[in-house]
């Protein structure tokens, strides 16, 4: 039997008991109802014998009925002869029968016979009726009844629906005698369950013991399948029979919610009966009392299965109180199903935390239990000393606010002064937490008085905290008050969480969070800002993080490209772009490849992909921070690298260029950008290419020194305009062993003739069949397909030079929009050039004067995709 669970003291008046389990209520026999039941049958008897000499009563059935008149313990006799009362006779009670079965022949007859009633029925088999030949369903009806109106007595067929034995699903008859039985002797019990074996008979004799005595589990395993629905016993009596997690498994209903069918659940079946309760959710999400209901039997659980269980229902109201709830009832199990899921960039993840920073600042010595570090980020830091001498703002004691009620600082980080030693106290903490909820200017000051990374951690435990409480509305303030006291840690942590939400239906929420990244304006952040907009599912997020961007960039009064030069984060490499690692007694350098992965590079000289675990002769203080530190730089580049190498190729591809001075602080000195920069070539805007050299100096060709003039432009040198200095440049980087990030000088290069340059079309693409995939994501990339008043255009694509000119390729049957599946292959028909793209070509201007890079990559482009 499946170890019980507590049943809450209000229902055990109301649930179904079961041996072994919660007591029910005490059931009472009536010496009185068990009179009229004998009266009854004595009245009934001349109906009895009419219905037994009916041609179709069954002679089994028969002889148990006479032997019954005769004195004899029949059980199928004795319930034969109660059918034909509650059939016949008015103002008769089922109940009463089952009084006089106990109190003349005992439990264990008692509920044989209740068990054969479940199978008796009276009177013919109802046919299924057919219309005549002319369509017309004709009933005769009886107006003088002839001998043997009333039918047969027999036994319950399947095409019975409404059979007289429903009288023993009432609660007085079936519940009551299973009360009895559950709290009988152990030897009348006994007794009961070795005589009801021989009358289980059928599935509804099946169905009615398995209910009767619930501890017999392999009855139920044979009637858990049996398929009479619940036309004599209801649905909740079968879900009360169930005693196993594989009998849930068999049963597909949705339990009716009440505390009498959910209480016997909990009795019967602990933690196996979470399957059943979940379904019972899904469909009470609408009733309040339902789900409180369940709630509360959710609680009486100990099991791993309830937390996760409330977390994915952390929606619906109540729910995110219930998981508070449970946890700190059961906290153990709370550690063991959540604990794996709190280091998830995910809600859940959020909410996981939420719970267990809660739970561990109320016991620290719970995490005794955990593996270490398993919750390392969420346990309490040792504690310091309050600190005085406090800012005015964070002096005195709070004003009480229902807006930070729901923080309490005892389940928040410490959050540290300037130099370390010193925590606000709690009344200066609550303080603070009115000022980020009201955004208060005030909080700047905190920010000179307190320890930045300590707020910061604050600041994201308090995130969490809220999501613990379902992310109530009404305290948003906790997402902005990331943007108030949050650190580049936050902005890693919130940008995974930024993609997610709106497809998890929160799309407000990642909007409020841009503003997030956008008011902390740090490097970090901006990048974030700007890896949104190039990555991601959702169109509108993208266009809401550029939109972020062009009012950052224009408050700043730059172009957005210009901010995205600005925003490239150092993370505190040195001059030389390296990082030192000190682990104490061993060192180690970081460095990064073309691709800006970073390496680690032994004392001697050997390089390794991943930083050292700590070891046991290692300082336990430096190790473990210099080991985090690789791995959160690691974790940024997987970021930032991709995104900085792609925005540098579409540079030289649209040939943007920067003054020397911004070149050089952008990218020469740059700590990590001057890992690409010396690995490309670059030329000004007068034609003379170099590169920059190990020292930060250029160098021609010849390897000669090289400096722009004040007044030039520097750009990355796409190989078309290298001329005969390609093969070269390339035979210089091979001999120096320069890998490049990204094909430069090995790119392909498609040069006009002399006759292609005075063509208006280019003869040598037309004919060309792009998939539609890759034609439709040209157009979703460096083409357009836009007409004049943005609208998708599709019957074109278009490439746009420095010059405003456009490359436009017009396409058959054209890029339209398919509901379904692939649209069809596209034809090229024309390559043209003109001031404004269209279907055909019109207006068009003479191909040499197009800008020479535009017009290379768009044929490099369609070359390729047809290939």
């Amino acid at each position: 039997m499946v170890e019980t669970v507590n049943v809450p003291g209000e229902w055990r008046e109301q649930i179904h008991p079961r041996r072994g389990g919660t007591a029910g209520p005490r059931a009472v026999l009536d010496e009185d109802a068990a009179l009229k039941a004998r009266e009854w049958e004595r009245a009934a008897w001349p109906i009895v014998e009419e219905m037994l000499e009916h041609e179709r009563t069954v002679p089994e059935i028969g002889r148990a009925v006479r032997a019954w008149a005769d004195g004899e313990p029949d059980p199928a006799g004795a319930a034969a002869v109660a059918a034909v009362v509650l059939e016949h006779l008015e103002g008769t009670d089922g109940a009463a029968f089952l009084d006089a079965w106990v109190l003349d022949r005992g439990l264990a007859f008692a509920a044989c016979a209740v068990t054969e009633a479940s199978s008796i029925a009276l009177g013919p088999v109802l046919r299924q009726v057919t219309p005549d030949p002319d369509g017309v369903i004709r009933l005769i009806a009886y107006s003088d009844p002839s001998e043997g109106w009333r039918g047969e007595i027999r036994r319950s067929t399947s095409t019975d629906h409404f059979g007289v034995n429903r009288w023993i699903a009432g609660d007085a008859v079936v519940k009551r005698l299973r009360t009895l039985l559950a709290a009988a002797p152990e030897a009348e019990y006994r007794d009961a369950v070795a005589r009801l074996s021989a009358h289980r008979g059928d599935a509804l004799g099946r169905r009615t013991a398995s209910y009767l005595v619930p501890t017999e589990t392999a009855w139920m395993d044979e009637s858990v399948g049996d398929s009479f629905g619940d036309r004599v016993l209801d649905l909740e009596h079968v879900l009360c029979s169930l005693s196993s997690a594989a009998h849930v498994a068999r049963v597909g209903w949705t339990p009716e919610v009440t505390p009498a069918v959910i209480g016997t659940l909990l009795d019967g079946l602990g933690a196996d009966a979470l399957p059943l309760l979940n379904r019972a959710l899904r469909f009470a999400s609408d009733d309040a009392a339902e789900a409180r209901t369940i709630v509360k039997a959710l609680l009486e659980i100990a099991d791993e299965g309830v937390f996760l269980f409330l977390l994915d229902h952390m929606g619906e109201s109540g729910m995110p109180a219930a998981l508070q709830q449970a946890a700190e009832r059961h906290p153990a199990h709370a550690l063991r199903a959540l604990v794996p899921l709190a280091g998830d960039d995910t809600t859940r993840g959020l909410q996981t935390a939420g719970v267990l920073r809660g739970l561990l600042h109320r016991d620290l010595g719970l995490a005794e239990a955990l593996p270490p570090g398993a919750v390392e980020a969420l346990l309490p830091r040792p504690a310091v000393p309050d600190g005085d001498d406090l800012p005015d703002v964070l002096a005195g004691k709070p004003a009480r606010s229902a807006k930070v009620d729901w923080a309490d600082p005892a389940l928040l980080p410490q959050i540290r002064t300037r130099g370390g030693d010193r925590a606000l106290p709690a009344n200066a903490t609550k303080r603070l937490l009115t000022l980020l909820a009201t955004k208060a200017p005030e909080v700047a000051d905190v920010h000179e008085f307190c320890d930045r990374h300590s707020l910061a951690e604050f600041s994201w435990a308090l995130f969490q905290r809220w999501h613990a409480l379902g992310a109530p509305s009404r305290h948003n303030w906790a997402l902005a008050q990331l943007g108030l006291i949050g650190d580049d840690t936050t902005v890693r942590r919130l940008s995974p969480l930024i993609r997610l939400w709106p497809g998890e239906g929160r799309t407000g929420r990642a909007a409020a969070a841009l503003d997030v990244l956008a008011r902390i304006g740090s490097d970090v952040a901006l990048t974030h800002l700007f890896e949104l907009t190039r990555r991601g599912r959702y169109k509108g997020l993208k266009a809401r993080a550029a939109r972020k961007i062009d009012e950052i960039a224009a408050a700043r009064g730059i172009t957005p490209d210009a901010l995205a030069d600005r925003a490239v984060p150092d993370f505190g490499l040195d001059e030389e772009g390296t990082l030192v690692l000190d682990y104490g007694p061993r060192r180690f350098t970081v460095t990064f490849d073309e691709q800006l992965v970073p390496l680690v590079v032994e004392p001697n000289g050997k390089i390794r992909k991943s930083a050292p675990k700590p070891g046991p002769k290692d300082d336990p203080a430096l190790a473990p921070a210099a080991h985090a530190l690789f791995t959160g730089l690691k974790k940024d580049l997987r970021t930032i690298a991709d995104q900085e190498i792609k925005r540098l190729e579409l540079a030289m591809t649209t040939r943007r260029g920067w003054t020397p001075d911004d070149f050089r602080a952008l990218f020469v000195t740059h700590p990590l950008l001057g890992h690409i920069a010396r690995r490309l070539v670059w030329i000004t805007d007068t034609g003379t290419a170099f590169r920059v050299a190990e020292d930060r100096t250029y160098a021609d060709i010849n390897d000669d020194a090289f400096v722009p003039a004040p007044g030039a432009r520097v750009s990355i040198a796409h190989p078309i305009l290298l001329d005969d200095d390609l093969d070269a440049w390339a035979e210089l980087f091979a001999d120096y062993e320069i890998l490049q990030p990204f094909e430069q000088l090995g790119r392909p290069v498609y040069r006009l003739t002399g006759d292609e340059r005075a063509a208006h079309r280019l003869a040598r693409v037309e004919g060309l069949v792009l998939s539609y995939g890759k034609a439709k994501g040209h157009s979703q990339g460096r083409w357009e397909s836009l007409d004049a008043n943005g609208d998708f255009a599709g019957g074109w694509l278009a490439r746009r030079d420095p010059a405003g000119l456009y490359v436009v390729a017009d396409l058959s049957p054209g890029l339209y929009y398919y509901m379904y599946g692939e649209g069809e292959d596209q034809k090229i028909n024309t390559l043209w050039a003109g001031a404004v793209p269209a279907n055909a070509p019109q207006d068009t201007v003479p191909l040499g004067q197009v800008d020479p890079v535009t017009l290379s990559e768009a044929v490099h482009d369609l070359v390729r995709s047809a290939s």
